[in-house]
Formats: C-alpha cells, structure tokens, sequence
C-alpha cells in the first residue's frame, strides 16, 4: 500500500493492529494498492484469485484433465508411523535416490535413474500425489538420448490411499499396467477404469458399470529387467480435474453436520483412511444425516463424486447445491438454513446390487455450498463415506478479497474512491467500503474442521478436535457498516467521513466461465478533516403528526482542534422544500449569504468561516413518510471537500411520525375535483386528484377512471402525491358527459388499498 504526500512517495509502517500507520498531514493524500506487496495484505482466499508479478488480480481456475504429480507438493496427509502431515511427491525409491525428483519436475531432459550396481530387486519408485484423484490414465515419458534409454520391461501399479492394516502405513498396490514385450517407445499411456454393477438411479448419475477413472494416490513404478541405461523421465497422472472441496477451511469454508461431529473433516481431506459415519433409522433431520459443505468461494460446477466405503441394504441420498443467494421465502427443512438450494439429484440406491462409489455429470452451474443428506428410500441408514468431491471448469465464479484495517493517521475526510481494472461483458467488480473510528477484540472458538463454536462447546473438546483459540480485531459500534457498491473507478466515496479508519471490500466474478476481470489498483483520496474532531447534529422535535406544517431546528455541534480548517456551508438532506429559514451561529442570529435547495438538499451559505461554534438552522417543512432521516454535511463554499455529521446519538436526526407507524390508512387527504368541464376555455379544463401516501414503503399509486358500470375508461400515469385528468380515454377520445368514478390504488408490502372518489363531468 503507497501514500503519497504532494506527490511524493512516503514509506509506510505496518503494525498488528492495522494495515498502516501514518503521520497526518494538511494537505491532500492517497493510500494505494497497485503492487503485489499492497495486496498481500489483504484477506484472499487461497488460490481463488491469481496475483501476477506486476500486481494485477484476477480470478484463480479449476480444470478438467489435470495433472495430478504437477502440483502433488501442496496436498498433505497423515502418516499413522510419524503421525505427521506429509506433502506429496516422491515418497518412497528402491535405488538412485539421489535423482528421483527428476520423475516430478515437469521436465522431460532430467529423469530418474537407478544405480546400475544395485540389484534388480530394489528398481522401483514411489510417488505420492499428496491426496486420492480420480484419475483417467498414467503416462510414462522415458529419455531417448546419450547414455540413457527407456525401461525395457515393467509394471505399473497404483494404490487407492487406503491402508492395508488401519495401524500402519502398509499399502496394496493393484498392477495397471505392464509391459509384454521388450518396450523401445518414448511415451506409454494406461487407461484407468472402475467396475461396479449396481441399481441405483437418479438425475446426472453415471449408471453405466464400468467407470472412465479409477481412485489413485500412490503409483509406483517397478523395473522387471536389469539393463545398461534404463530411466524414467516422467510420471504423469491425468485426474479428471481439480476437486474444489480440498482447501474450504483454509478460504474460509468448512464442513458442518448433523452426526458424528468429529469427523465431518474426513469428508473434504482428500484421504480415503478418514470416514464420516451415520447410522440408525428415522427421518434424516431428527437423525442427523446430512451435512452441508462451504467451499469458501463461489466456482462453475458440473461434477460430483460420493464414496461410501460400506453400507448395509443400500444407501440412498439427495444432493442439492447454491452458490449462495438468500431464499426469498422460508425453509422446509430449517437446517438447510436460508440459503437458496437448488436439487441436484436424488439417488434411489435401495435396489439389489447397491452402489458403493457415484458419479454425477450435470449441467454447468454456480455453487458455493453443498447440501447432503440420506432418502427415506432406506429405511435403517449404516453407511461411511469417505470422500465428497465436486469438480468443474474455468474462471471463479465470485471471489471476495478484504483489505486489512487502513489507519488514515488521524481523523480524515475522505473524499474519492478510484480504482482501474478491465471488466470485460459477463465480468463485475465490486468495491465496497466502511469507516470507523474504534475496536474491540473478539476470540473465536473453532472445532478442527473449521466450524465456529462456542466457548463452552469448545472447552468441552479434546485437544485433538479443536483448533488454538483465535483473537479477531472487531469493529466498534461506530463504524458504518458496507458502502453501496462503487459505481464508476471515479467516484466520491460513498461511506460516512471523516473518519480515522477504513477497510476495503473487493468482488470479482462473472457470469461465463471463460472470462475474467483485471484488477490493478484502488485508491483512496482523503484530507485532513474540516473539523478533526467530528461535527455531531440534532433535530427537533423528532416526533410530529402527519403531513402538517412543522418548525424544526437542527443543531450542529462541530469538536474543534487546533488548526481546523472549518466551514462555512452547511447542507440538510430534506424531504420536501422547506420554508422560513433562520440561522444562529453560536446562539446568535446571523443572515445567511444564501438558502437555496439543491437537489433534495437544503444548502445554507453562511456569512463567515465558523471555527469555534455550534450552528442552529430553523425551517418549515412537512413529514408524510415515519422514520424520516435528516442526513446532513458541512464544507466550504467553493471546495470539494465535504464533512458528514454524525447524529449525536443513536436516531438523534430522524423524525418520527406515530400515526403511520402505528397504522390507518395508506392514502390521505384525497382532493378530488366534482365537477370540470374540458370546453377548452382555460376554466376548470381538468380535473385534479391530489392524496398523499403515507408509508414509506409505497411506491407510487395508480389512479384510473371508470364509468358507472365499473370499467376502466383511463388509466392515468403513477404518482405519489397526485394527477390531472383532461376528460380523455385512453385512446385520446373526448368522454361524454356524466358521473365518473376515479379509483386510486396502492399496493404497498402491508397490502393494497383504494380510495374511490366522484368526478362529474360537463361541457
């Protein structure tokens, strides 16, 4: 992040409470992000957005069709001997030890080579992909060149990550390949494949018996002759993509369920040793059979894959997915909370021979979560699952990046948020800001597989199953909460100022799996506030009756330091045009340069720069909407540089109106002419309707005309507060003489209500 002070770059210091802390300055200043340092102070989801040398951010992707040794170093598993975490890669070599990172590097001119002098016996190697892949084929690339040839005879084998005895790291490995005559190619490709005959049934599941993948975390390679040169250069694993549910905790994800807490991990871990296990008969809430995966990010999905290592009768389930949308009415079944679920599929596996291992391939779709859980098609549920896997293709769906706390170095008022990125169509950028002044430190407790329980709960965990307690820097009671989004890179910044601190909010996405936005910096623009300490308001009375003529007073109170600039303008966010305006600046009357309404802002120019006094405005204005909020600002005349005004206290500038807030009718005061006569001579030529709405829900109301049979003759255009009708219908026509009945309608969220009136016409 970079400040720059009258264009001069100025070294920032970090500290642990926030993302810089700099000396306040009086003359305008810029916090920037453009590098790959400034980002990396940001809260990033891991691997779910892409940071290029230059600072550029775009979104991360998944593929289908990956090589699964090429990024083998950044998974890790258990190891029951050491009982540690160990990463992928080589894992164990027979001989020639010293070259066997040549199998993994992606490089087709270094390989590995065993001794010569050593025996046959110990020609082999190892390698570890760090967690289990469906994986579609092996390829083996030998060197072709001085001194070294390609392995004549061999075996291929593989290992599923399963253990042969649950205590100790003993694995047995299925022959996949071998060679049946002398082989003298470069390049040797096995396919891989599952065999499973089985009954079930649902939407997108692969119901054929024989699999195009089959489940791999170790492969080894075993010479079967004994010859001068031999070497492997590569060992390539096609998967059949990248499996989004490894990584959730870390981007902020998790797991949560409804049995057999302890282990709801093992479902997203990548290690077919660890299961999640549910049992017993009843319906699949009360029992606790189901679970809900939050991947951390938003991704373009189109695979699903669910291992059941036992089960007893068949084991059916339904699979259901969002990417996050709130439901817009309430859930059937509470658990699922209130996100917006869309079906997936339901599996019926209750049919002789059950499946064990499904695979479902469905139309691209966004998701972020996942919802699991068993059918009543089964009645007694004994199943262990696992592993869950979800696969897809391209660019991130939706990706949300958050800045660390930014210290202005002072009370400051902000005046521009900028920013520069391409957004190509079916792409968006979302930036978002809030502003406050205070904390206070939070601990949050943590179960192991990430999901945020309470202190009691937590202390009630062995130490295996919990995760060290973390202190979390929360905002105080002052800041703002998130800005509106930022509409265009040049805009005035949108949260309350001034204020000392800020934090960013950024989201990337799209709408096509193909394309991505760039971001390459944010910048925000800010000085030293008019009034450093803070300028708090108040309105008087706060509570009056509905549409009636009303004197109110708002009162300033600004908390001058030395060396304020001050203000001498003075802006209130109105709902109407306002009447008899009086200023007093430190209780004494003053005349007001000018009073004008700008926009829906009452704007006061007073006759001097006021830099020690409180300031009291005086008008008339008329309330038909309750909880009317009184914004206001200060600044000076001729400068862009504008000041918020805090309420004083908590809805100490809203005015109240009780008999909206408490009910009667949406429509009032209805004036409606009786009689008009559209002759043309510029007497009574229309008629007027007139009503005032009074929630502030409403949107506008429709008014009609109908003839004494009730139907609709004119439909005139929406207002809220009234209409003119020139005797026409809807097609132009002059109206013939007579009673007509005008009809206004409002629908509002508390319901609809009309308001019928006479209106005779004559000519």
């Amino acid at each position: 992040m970079r400040r720059h002070h009258n264009k001069l770059l100025s070294r920032v210091t970090q500290t642990a409470v926030v993302l810089a802390l700099v000396s306040a300055s009086s003359v305008a200043d810029v916090f920037q992000f453009n590098s790959k340092a400034d980002w990396s102070t940001w809260t990033i989801p891991p691997g779910a957005l892409e940071l290029s040398s230059t600072g550029n951010i775009s979104l991360g992707r998944i593929d289908r069709n990956i090589n699964a040794v090429a990024n083998a170093r950044e998974f890790s598993h258990a190891m029951k001997s050491t009982r540690d975490l160990v990463p992928g890669g080589i894992r164990i070599v027979g001989s020639g030890a010293e070259t066997a990172d040549n199998l993994i590097d992606g490089r087709e001119d270094t390989w590995w080579e065993p001794a010569q002098e050593d025996r046959l016996a110990i020609w082999w190697i190892e390698v570890d992909l760090g967690r289990m892949v469906l994986a579609k084929k092996i390829k083996l690339t030998f060197p072709d060149t001085l001194g070294v040839r390609p392995f004549r005879n061999f075996s291929l084998y593989v290992n599923d990550g399963v253990r042969a005895t649950a205590a100790k790291d003993v694995f047995r490995f299925t022959r996949v390949g071998r060679t049946t005559e002398p082989n003298e190619e470069r390049t040797v490709e096995y396919t891989l494949q599952t065999v499973e005959q089985a009954s079930a049934t649902g939407d997108y599941l692969a119901t054929g018996d024989t699999l195009d993948f089959a489940m791999v975390q170790y492969v080894r390679f075993v010479s079967e002759e004994h010859h001068p040169g031999a070497a492997l250069a590569e060992i390539e694993v096609t998967a059949i993509g990248d499996n989004v549910v490894l990584g959730s905790v870390e981007r902020g994800g998790g797991v949560r369920g409804g049995t057999d807490l302890s282990n709801l991990l093992p479902l997203v871990d990548g290690d077919r040793n660890t299961i999640w296990s549910l049992s017993g008969t009843g319906e699949w809430i009360s029992s606790g059979h189901w679970f809900e995966l939050d991947a951390g990010v938003v991704y373009w999905v189109d695979r699903a894959f669910v291992d059941v290592r036992r089960h007893k009768g068949g084991f059916s389930f339904e699979l259901v997915t969002s990417a996050g949308g709130q439901s817009t009415g309430l859930t059937a079944e509470r658990v699922r909370s209130s996100l917006d679920f869309q079906k997936l599929s339901l599996i019926d596996n209750a049919v002789s021979p059950v499946r064990k291992i499904f695979d479902l391939q469905f139309p691209l779709r966004k998701a972020r979560y996942a919802f699991f859980h068993s059918s009543a098609s089964v009645y007694r549920q004994l199943a262990s699952i696992t592993e869950f896997m979800i696969f897809g293709k391209g660019y991130v769906a939706e990706v949300e990046m958050i800045s660390d706390f930014i210290d202005l170095g002072g009370t400051s008022s902000l005046r521009r948020l900028t920013w520069d990125a391409d957004i190509p169509p079916g792409t968006f950028v979302e930036i978002r800001s809030q502003t406050g002044d205070t904390f206070f430190i939070e601990k949050k407790f943590f179960s192991k597989n990430g999901l945020d329980i309470s202190e009691a709960q937590w202390n009630k965990l062995p130490k295996s199953q919990k995760q060290d307690v973390v202190e979390i820097q929360r905002r105080g009671s002052d800041w703002s909460g998130w800005s509106q989004v930022y509409s265009f890179p040049e805009e005035v910044f949108l949260s309350p100022s001034p204020r000392r601190y800020v934090q960013l909010s950024v989201k990337l996405g799209n709408n096509n799996p193909d394309v991505t936005p760039l971001l390459r910096s944010i910048a925000l623009h800010f000085d030293d506030a008019l009034i450093r300490g803070g300028v708090t308001g108040r309105i008087f009375p706060r509570q009056v009756g509905f549409d009636s003529l009303q004197a109110f007073t708002y009162t300033l109170k600004p908390t001058f330091r030395f060396g304020d600039q001050g203000f001498d303008r003075v802006h209130i966010q109105v709902p109407s045009p306002v009447d008899e305006v009086e200023v007093r600046v430190g209780g004494a009357g003053v005349t007001p340069l000018s009073v004008t309404m700008v926009g829906d802002s009452l704007q006061v120019d007073l006759p001097g720069r006021v830099q020690g006094d409180s300031v009291e405005v005086d008008f008339q204005a008329r309330i038909q909407v309750n909880a009317t909020q009184f914004d206001a600002w200060v600044s000076v005349a001729g400068e862009a540089l504008q000041q918020g005004v805090r309420p004083e206290e908590q809805h100490a500038s809203t005015v109240f109106v009780p008999s909206v807030a408490t009910g009667g009718s949406l429509i009032r005061g209805v004036e409606v002419s009786p009689l008009f006569t559209p002759n043309g001579d510029g007497i009574n030529d229309e008629a007027s309707i007139r009503f005032v709405l009074a929630k502030v829900e409403a949107g506008g109301a429709e008014a009609s005309i109908h003839d004494l049979s009730g139907r609709q003759v004119r439909r005139l255009d929406d207002g809220r507060s009234g209409h003119d009708w020139d005797g026409r219908d809807d097609n132009g026509q002059l109206l013939p003489p007579g009673t007509y009945i005008c009809r206004i309608a409002l629908a509002a969220d508390v319901g609809e209500e009309t308001a019928h009136r006479i209106i005779n016409l004559a000519y």
